[in-house]
């Protein structure tokens, strides 16, 4: 099984932004341990990280356009599925029109795992916009009910290559912002953006006074697994209402709009 993993960010190919190595690296390391025996996971970026893609409305249109071109590749080069690795789950939509392969992302996977796994949840960001956000996604996916409050940090992506130099001040912010967060009742945490999440993963911290971290990343890796699995069994995707699908001659029409 080959997984193609979809970054919202252009990763270490971007001088723009100094903690792509760092977090890409960070990735790699925990895909190796995370997809079970046989499954190979690549992580692919985006052609450049737009400003403000973690806040923008503007910049969630770019984002989203970067990585269905980059996405279109995954059916060519012989992958099972795509996994989503963008916080927002941009392209939720858009990727089911231009492609096949089953599809998993990341809030998606994790918020509804969360719900299998604990009665309530809460999520801690890197910054306010983010809150807001995922409060709206919790909604689309119908488990704004269990969400039980959240909490940000109030970071920028100037902040990610200086966790790793300095860890203390950050997981200290980190603690505080997710007592906030269990003291709103939050059986899980859920941590976002990734880069925060994959970096407490590196400091091995996974609960705070006992409540579990989920790891979101992981996540996403199992559920992009078992949607093939299920594929395989004869369980498909609908295909009607807003999963419709486009004709064979719209399909090749939106995805010239994207090569």
């Amino acid at each position: 099984m080959k997984l193609w993993l979809q970054s919202g960010s252009a990763l270490a190919a971007d001088n723009a932004t100094p903690y792509g190595r760092l977090y890409e690296d960070s990735m790699n390391r925990r895909l190796r341990a995370s997809a079970r025996p046989g499954v190979t996971v690549d992580v692919h970026g985006i052609d450049g990280t737009p400003h403000g893609k973690d806040r923008l409305h503007a910049s969630f249109h770019q984002v989203t356009t970067l990585m269905i071109k980059s996405a279109l590749r995954a059916e060519a080069e012989g992958y099972d599925a795509v996994a989503i690795i963008n916080t927002f789950d941009h392209g939720y939509y858009e990727l089911r029109e231009v492609i096949d392969l089953p599809i998993a992302f990341i809030t998606e996977s994790a918020v509804h795992l969360a719900c299998q796994l604990a009665p309530s949840f809460g999520f801690v960001t890197h910054n306010a916009a983010m809150l807001l956000h995922l409060g709206e996604l919790t909604k689309r996916y119908g488990v704004a009910e269990r969400m039980a409050g959240g909490a940000h940090l109030d970071m920028t992506y100037a902040d990610f290559p200086k966790m790793y130099d300095t860890p203390g001040p950050y997981l200290d912010a980190f603690a505080t912002a997710a007592r906030t967060v269990i003291a709103q009742g939050a059986a899980t945490l859920l941590v976002a953006g990734n880069p925060m999440n994959m970096f407490l993963l590196d400091q091995d911290v996974r609960d705070i006074d006992g409540v579990p971290i989920l790891d979101c990343c992981a996540t996403v890796v199992k559920t992009a697994e078992m949607l093939v699995d299920l594929e395989q069994l004869g369980v498909h995707r609908a295909r009607t209402g807003l999963f419709a699908a486009p004709s064979p001659e719209d399909r090749a029409k939106l995805r010239d709009m994207y090569t």
